[in-house]
Order: C-alpha cells, then structure tokens, then sequence
C-alpha cells in the first residue's frame, strides 16, 4: 500500500496567501518533513503521484534507467525527473530537470508553467512544450542541459507520473543519481553550458 504523500502538507500551506512561495521556502520545507535524504525507492513507494506504464508530453515523471551506451556516457542520472516534450518510435525526448540545481529548476519550471493549459496546478495541468518553443535561447537557456533523450526498452521500472500540484516540492527533492560524476560536477557544467549560450 502507498504511503501517504509526504508534500500534503507543503501543498497546503503552499496555497494559504496569495504570495509565490520562494525557493528558500520549498527546501525548508523539505528540510523540515526530513526529506532531503528520501531514497529513490521510497519515493516510487510514496503516493505523490500515480504509476503508470507510458509517458505523455507535458506530465513530469521519475523512473529508474539504465542507458544503452552507459559506457559511453561522461554522465547520466540513474533516477530522472522527466518532463517529456516529444514521443517517439522506441521511446521519448524530455527536460531532465536534475542536470539544473534546485535554483534553476525552480526558475525553469516557474517559465515552462507560463505554458500549462490551465492557471492553477490541479490533477489535470500539462505543460503545453514542443522543442519549437524550448529551443529558444533567449527565453530558455536553462533548457539545454536538460534535453535526453530516452530509450524504452531501458526503463527499469514502471512510471511515477507526479501530481501536478506536487511539482514544485518535488524538484527539490536530492534524489538525483548521478553516474560519472558529481553533482557539484553535473551542475557546473550546466551552469558553464547555460552561460555559453547566453
């Protein structure tokens, strides 16, 4: 049986007033449920979002991978955090927003809910993205690092397709898992990539 979701409470308080909550204020939040250490496998437990068996463009999903020329890879994240923008034949293209740190996800995703089809997170927003509208530089630099492309048949697990208005919480979350490097690595290369293209 799934565990009840643990951003519950950030929701809530997340939506009393009518300020934007800060960045600051989503990882205290985090710090303060102790979720900052949550294992992979304890949040594919958790009941933040639904397990399905496909990705749809516009959703935000978690799953385990292991990529086909792994050996070939500087890097790759063993655990993405998805938002695929383009199905096709054997798998999907998509925004690995882990590549970013917590700061510039949370910048990248505030742009990219400037897209959603609805105003208010609700179980039924998708952000409405092709690659016509992400490859623009100039309104979003930060997507560069972040576009992968994944292969089907190397998914290792089903799919944690996150509830919309758990988003925000979940992209705090350190629950990447970088192999090849760092993550103060992976984030400086994004960084020095994102500042090249500006």
């Amino acid at each position: 049986m799934p565990s009840k979701n643990p951003f519950e409470q950030i929701r809530l308080d997340a939506e009393r007033g009518s300020t934007t909550k800060s960045y600051q204020w989503y990882m205290a939040q985090i710090r303060k449920l102790g979720l900052n250490t949550r294992k992979p496998r304890d949040v594919m437990r958790s009941s933040i979002g639904e397990m399905v068996s496909t990705v749809r463009w516009g959703d935000m999903y978690l799953f385990m991978y292991d990529p086909k020329l792994k050996r070939q890879l500087p890097v790759y994240d063993k655990f993405p955090l998805v938002m695929p923008f383009r199905i096709v034949p054997g798998g999907f293209y998509g925004l690995n927003l882990h590549y970013l740190p917590p700061l510039l996800r949370m910048r990248l995703l505030g742009k990219l809910l400037n897209l959603s089809n609805e105003k208010q997170l609700s179980e039924t927003t998708r952000i409405r993205m092709n690659w016509d509208i992400l490859k623009s530089v100039a309104r979003f630099p930060e997507v560069r690092p972040c576009v992968k492309r994944y292969l089907t048949p190397y998914v290792r697990s089903r799919f944690l397709r996150v509830n919309p208005e758990d988003w925000k919480a979940t992209i705090m979350l350190p629950i990447e898992t970088f192999i090849g490097q760092e993550k103060s690595e992976v984030y400086e290369d994004s960084k020095s990539y994102i500042s090249d293209i500006t």
